[in-house]
């Protein structure tokens, strides 16, 4: 093949664009981007790229962007490339590994390691050669950037080195790599340690031979000058104790020495990277007896690591800041939840960490946390050592008997709580308690009469910092405080947590805040006295709060009206609290995204007070219908014209969708009224055209609740609705098939007509459905209920199949409360038993087991099954006796009282 041969004129038109790069302006760089997308016309574009990145008589910037386009070009069109140009390439970007800018040499390793991405070993055969034996090599340039090019190979493309494709190239690198853990370049230590790094959990037999050697040159480095090496070290010990901790076992006390060593590193790397170790090794099998002896040691270690430096709260302590506005960075994004009709929701995994707001109402399937701290490194979402090591504390105290980890712990930490003590000390003695809360429940629980009163007492501590702290350590206790035992600490703490509420510092505000919301679940019904207390603390702090407290304000709220329901419902509370909500609610604009959370409060609001907000109901209804409207007509907007200023965000589309279920709700039937004026019922079918699994949520929500109320308004569109609530029974959007099926099981019992040209469809979905036993238990039960309304629409299309679902409907029914859904999915199957009784018999056990969970049914319910359980036994004849005895004995006894099946009834 002829040697390629560059366009000078093309060459200069490109490296003059390339050059424009420097400029500031946005106007040029637009102008770049169009006149790049010209070059791609060109089939030898790249080829000038990897010329002009090469070339090291250019100015350093015009190579770094001609690397990186080549780069992003390899990524996105490099099958598309002719192959002389991925050749040219590959030849070409090999000796720019030596070149003495270290950012020309990692771009050279990020182009490598994009091309084996998109290839692989075998067509670049001269690549891993290169490579290794640059490795011997005397320049340091070449060597490094060898060594970083490696690195990169291996994390990203840590299977193809270790097949054939590769030509086995583990197999000469591992050794090679373990060999620099020697050299004098502290740099070169940490590449080559790194590299080997990511193999430890695939283990390949290139490292598993080369293993002693290995773990000899990582313990040869413990004590390494350089902190970067120190921190990989300790890095690698937590990802081998993680995943292959059998080869440390001949060296794990020395490795435990070691870490406890490196926890109080000077360097906060190094010591953030050894203090995993103890939250590694402590969920590692086998290790508590190892550790036990240690923790007298240990657990001092992780309480110092938990006070703040005197740069961190020197950042933090921001004393009186309350009239501060917020930065726009300080405040996350609102997420709606929409309920999710029957769905199990998640569950609590222990530790909670203190500098993140965890309030469910913005907590979503997605758990994304709210987090309380600037963005600018101390305490925001970047891990720390303080964090580390709480969360350390915790994880051990769940592995360690309550006595035995108490009897370290809690001495230790009473001493720190001395008032005595510098305030950090204190903080951070508080902070140990809340970590342990959870994981000592019980060992605690004698210490916490004397434990409650400090905390609540410090509550009114100096420091912000402390009080802070202190209102997150309550909330940990706060079910405690809620039983008998606690009791009488309640008031002092909803006085004082109240204080705290409004509070004169940011910080201190949103953690009493989000303690309160937590305190509000726990406490429930006990809040009862003490709501006007609360509604006029929360009405005066949305007179100090800033955009960011405002969202856990609102949360607050909404836990509120859920926890005490219609006890709000009182003209004096009425009274209190909806002034403030109002007057935000008439000063936010439509496009205003600050409504997102208000109409999320109002939502649970309204669905506690209804019929009690009067007037206001309107307003929330005609306010809800002009947002949908107004995102609807931008969204269709958006997409004649993507160019437009508009956006197709469905943000407001689900909170309003949201706010009339809570409406609906809250008045029931009397919603029935507002609709004849709204164009609701072609709204909700708009809504439910739209793609996005939240829109849709809400929007079956909302349609289920209607179908409830006052159905005969959306008559009309019924075969609509169901079309599309039809072809979401799919699991894979839980929620959305969730609020689907539930929806169809409320329109099938009211209008029984317009769902019958639907059914089989809809059964051999949820016949599917209700088989899957991982689904969680909530969509199950919803699943089972709506099958058996499709029982009373149409018994003679569900019996033929009920040996593809009754078992599995049986054990989904029986563990769901006694309700109104309930006792019509039970009216539906003995409609379908009826149709076909001689194939239910085979499932008889089932069936009785799925009857006998009632507590209580409905006088005529209990008739119907009394009749037909004596009729299986009657037809049964001789039989029933050996038939019958096989139940378990407690299923008998339960038939027999409530069935009187041990009974011959003429």
């Amino acid at each position: 093949m002829s040697e390629w041969v560059p366009n000078q004129d093309g060459l200069k038109q490109l490296v003059y664009v390339l050059n424009l790069s420097s400029s500031t302006s946005r106007e040029v760089h637009d102008q770049i981007r169009e006149e790049l997308d010209k070059f791609h016309s060109v089939p030898d574009y790249n080829n000038y790229l990897t010329l002009i990145f090469k070339s090291n008589e250019l100015q350093p910037h015009i190579r770094s962007v001609a690397g990186l386009v080549l780069k992003t070009n390899i990524k996105q069109y490099f099958e598309k490339m002719p192959r002389e140009v991925q050749n040219y390439i590959k030849r070409e970007i090999l000796p720019v590994l030596s070149d003495p800018d270290a950012s020309v040499r990692h771009t050279v390793g990020n182009i490598i390691t994009n091309l084996i991405k998109k290839s692989c070993f075998s067509e670049w055969p001269e690549l891993l050669p290169a490579l290794n034996l640059a490795l011997d090599n005397n320049n340091q340039d070449l060597v490094e950037g060898s060594l970083y090019t490696l690195s990169l190979l291996c994390e990203d493309s840590t299977k193809k080195l270790d097949s054939a494709d590769s030509g086995r190239a583990l197999n000469q690198l591992v050794p090679k790599l373990i060999m620099f853990f020697k050299c004098n370049n502290s740099d070169f230590r940490k590449k080559a340690l790194v590299s080997i790094s990511y193999f430890i959990i695939s283990m390949p037999g290139a490292l598993l031979i080369n293993m002693e050697a290995f773990l000899k040159g990582i313990f040869s480095m413990s004590e390494d000058p350089s902190e970067a090496v120190r921190t990989n070290v300790c890095k690698t010990l937590v990802i081998l104790v993680e995943t292959k901790i059998e080869f440390l076992h001949p060296y794990i006390k020395d490795v435990i020495q070691y870490m406890l060593h490196a926890t109080k590193d000077k360097s906060e790397e190094v010591a953030l990277e050894a203090c995993e170790f103890w939250t590694a090794i402590s969920q590692a099998e086998g290790c508590r007896d190892l550790l036990k002896d240690y923790l007298p040691v240990l657990i001092p270690i992780l309480l110092d690591g938990m006070v703040y430096t005197e740069q961190d709260y020197e950042y933090l302590d921001q004393g009186d800041d309350s009239m501060t506005p917020d930065r726009p960075q300080d405040i996350k994004p609102f997420i709606s939840t929409t309920k999710s009709h029957g769905g199990g929701g998640g569950q609590d995994t222990g530790f909670v960490n203190p500098e993140e707001n965890n309030n469910n109402e913005n907590n979503n399937e997605d758990d994304e946390d709210y987090d309380d701290d600037d963005d600018d490194g101390f305490e925001d979402e970047a891990w720390t050592i303080r964090k580390s090591s709480a969360f350390a504390i915790d994880v051990l105290s769940g592995i360690f008997p309550d006595a035995e980890y108490l009897s370290v712990t809690l001495p230790l930490i009473e001493q720190r709580m001395n008032e005595q003590n510098p305030w950090p000390i204190r903080e951070s003695a508080i902070l140990a308690l809340g970590a342990i809360a959870d994981g000592s429940k019980d060992g605690l629980a004698p210490h916490l009469s004397k434990v409650i009163p400090y905390l609540i007492n410090t509550l009114n501590d100096p420091k912000p910092l402390v009080r802070s702290i202190t209102c997150w350590t309550l909330s940990r206790y706060s079910y405690w405080i809620a039983q008998a035992d606690g009791r009488d600490y309640l008031h002092p703490l909803v006085v004082n947590l109240l204080n705290r509420i409004v509070d004169n510092n940011k910080k201190v505000q949103e953690a009493a805040c989000s303690a309160f919301a937590t305190l509000e679940e726990e406490a429930d019904l006990l809040l009862i006295p003490y709501l006007q207390m609360i509604l006029v603390t929360f009405v005066n702090a949305f007179g100090k709060y800033q955009a960011k407290n405002l969202l856990i304000l609102y949360d607050a709220i909404s836990t509120l009206a859920k926890v005490v329901g219609n006890e709000l419902n009182k003209p004096e509370l009425i009274n209190i609290l909806a002034p403030p909500l109002l007057q935000k609610f008439n000063a936010l604009e439509d496009s205003n995204k600050n409504l997102l959370p208000l109409l999320g409060c109002l939502n649970q609001v309204c669905s506690s007070i209804g019929a009690g907000l009067q007037n206001l109901i309107s307003l929330f209804f005609n306010r809800s219908i002009k947002l949908i409207e107004g995102s609807l007509q931008a969204h269709y907007k958006y997409n004649q014209e993507q160019k437009s200023n508009y956006s197709s965000d469905q943000d407001f589309i689900v909170a309003a969708l949201d706010l009339l279920q809570g409406l609906s709700e809250g008045i029931g039937t009397s919603i029935e009224s507002l609709i004849p004026n709204s164009n609701l019922p072609h709204l909700l079918l708009q809504c439910m055209n739209l793609r996005g699994s939240d829109v849709l949520q809400s929007s079956f929500a909302l349609l289920g609740d209607m179908s409830k109320f006052c159905l005969i308004h959306f008559k009309q569109y019924i075969p609509e609705y169901l079309n599309i609530l039809t072809n979401n029974l799919f699991p894979e959007y839980l929620s959305v098939c969730n609020n689907a099926s539930w929806a169809i099981g409320e329109i099938a019992i009211r209008m029984s007509e317009e769902v019958k040209p639907f059914v089989g469809l809809i059964r051999d979905r949820l016949i599917s459905n209700i088989n899957k036993v991982s689904l969680n238990r909530g969509v199950l039960e919803n699943t089972a209920v709506t099958i058996g309304r499709l029982g009373i629409v149409s018994p003679g299309d569900i019996s033929p199949h009920i040996d593809k679902f009754i078992q599995s409907w049986c054990r989904a029914i029986r563990s769901k409360t006694d309700d109104i859904e309930k006792d019509s999915a039970f009216r539906g199957l003995w409609l379908i038993i009826n149709n076909n009784p001689n194939g239910a018999l085979r499932h008889l056990v089932y069936i009785c087991d799925a009857v006998a969970s009632w507590d209580k049914m409905q006088l005529d319910l209990h008739e119907a099954y009394f009749k037909l359980l004596h009729m299986y036994k009657t037809s049964m004849g001789g039989v029933w006796a050996q038939f019958y005895n096989q139940f378990p004995q407690q299923l008998r006894q339960i038939l027999n009282d409530k069935f009187k099946l041990d009974q011959d009834i003429s």
